[in-house]
C-alpha cells in the first residue's frame, strides 16, 4: 500500500504537468495533427495507467491477470449472469445521455449523416473501450479499489475512496487540457470549478463503476459499460478527427 500510495502521488504530479511536458518534446507536426495526438495520448495512458502499475503491483508483487479481473471466467460470465447487467446498465446510460445529456445534442439534432452514425458509433466505441475503459477501469477499479478494500477490510470504504480519487483524477484535464469542453464545463474552467465538477459528477460515476466491480470482479464487463458511458459525449470529436 505504501508503494501504491507513492505511485498515486507521482501520478498526480504527472497528470498536472506531464502530458504538456511530453508534448513539448514531440515534433511540432505531431502536435498539430489531431489524429497523431489521439495515439500519443493513448500510448501515454496505457503506460502510466496499465503497463507500469501492472508490472509494479502485479508480477513483482505476486499478483497475476486473474487478480485484476481478466480471466476466462470473465468472458464466460459475460455470456451468462453478467450479460443482463452489462446490457441493462449500458442501455440505461445511453438512453439517459441521449435524451438529457448535452454531449448527445448533435445526435439528437440530426447533425450526423447515416454513414457517420453507422461507422462512427462502433469505431468510437472500440476506441473508448481501450482509451477509457481498459485504462481507467484497470487502474482505478481492478488495482486501486481492490487494494483499498483489502487494506481497510471494507468493500464500501474501497468504493467510496476510489470514487473520490476517480473524480479528482479528471480535474487536471479540465484545468490544463481543455477536457471540460466535452463535459460542457468550458475550455478554461477555474481550478475550483474543475474540482467541484469532478467530485459532484465524475465521483458519482466512480461510485457506479465501483459497485459494479465489487459485485462482479469482471474487468471486461466494466470496460464495455465504461465505453458506453463515454460514447455519445465523445462521438462528435471522434467523427470530426477522423473525417468520417
Amino acid at each position: 500500500m505504501l508503494g501504491l500510495l507513492a505511485y498515486v502521488l507521482a501520478l498526480s504530479a504527472y497528470l498536472a504537468v506531464g502530458p504538456q511536458t511530453i508534448d513539448s518534446w514531440l515534433p511540432s507536426d505531431w502536435i498539430a495533427s489531431d489524429r497523431i495526438r489521439f495515439f500519443v495520448s493513448l500510448v501515454r495512458k496505457l503506460i502510466v495507467f496499465v503497463l507500469l502499475p501492472f508490472v509494479l503491483f502485479g508480477p513483482l508483487s505476486g499478483y497475476n491477470l486473474r487478480d485484476f479481473g481478466w480471466q476466462k471466467n470473465s468472458w464466460r460470465e459475460l455470456r451468462r449472469s453478467h450479460l443482463p447487467v452489462v446490457l441493462c446498465l449500458s442501455g440505461a446510460i445511453l438512453a439517459f445521455q441521449y435524451f438529457l445529456g448535452g454531449g448527445a445534442a448533435p445526435l439528437r439534432e440530426g447533425k450526423f449523416t447515416v454513414h457517420q452514425i453507422f461507422l462512427g458509433l462502433p469505431l468510437c466505441f472500440i476506441w473508448l473501450a481501450i482509451e477509457a475503459g481498459l485504462v481507467e477501469e484497470f487502474f482505478f477499479r481492478a488495482l486501486l479499489q481492490s487494494r483499498l478494500s483489502a487494506w481497510f477490510r471494507s468493500e464500501i470504504t474501497g468504493v467510496v475512496l476510489m470514487a473520490l480519487l476517480f473524480g479528482l483524477a479528471h480535474a487536471p484535464g479540465f484545468i490544463f487540457r481543455h477536457a471540460g469542453v466535452v463535459e460542457g464545463l468550458g475550455a478554461n474552467p477555474s481550478a475550483l470549478d474543475a474540482i467541484a465538477y469532478s467530485i459532484v459528477t465524475l465521483s458519482v460515476s466512480g461510485l457506479f463503476f465501483g459497485i459494479v466491480w465489487a459485485r462482479t470482479r469482471n474487468l471486461v464487463a466494466l470496460i464495455i459499460i465504461h465505453a458506453a458511458t463515454d460514447l455519445l459525449p465523445n462521438l462528435s470529436g471522434f467523427v470530426r478527427t477522423w473525417g468520417l
